[in-house]
């Protein structure tokens, strides 16, 4: 359940990462500077892509698209949690993107 406080949602400046940056071990692809309370994936890759949260654990996976990107959604707010400054890492599962990138927004909340 959503907390009954309303709250402004609070854009964050969007990460990403290009094809060739992604490889077998966990590289970061960026860290978000508020705790993250929603957070959305679009990926163009050619092939589908792990996630991590800590850069050690494998948390997601990001799959491949047809031909249009398709957002992958988590609410954390919707659970009654934040992903406290949010780092975001990715690594190939069997083989290397060959093209595309991954996109990553997240929005924080602020009680006006």
């Amino acid at each position: 359940m959503a907390s009954l406080i309303p709250s402004n949602a609070i854009p964050l400046p969007q990460i990403s990462i290009a094809f060739g940056s992604v490889g077998a071990s966990y590289v970061l692809v960026g860290t978000f500077a508020s705790p993250v309370e929603i957070m959305y994936f679009a990926s163009t890759f050619d092939k589908i892509v792990q996630i991590s949260f800590d850069g050690v654990h494998d948390h997601l996976v990001v799959n491949t698209i047809a031909t249009t990107p398709v957002p992958q959604e988590i609410n954390f707010k919707a659970n009654r949690m934040v992903l406290p400054a949010g780092s975001v890492f990715i690594k190939q599962i069997s083989s290397a993107p060959g093209s595309g990138n991954l996109y990553i927004s997240a929005f924080t909340a602020k009680i006006p």
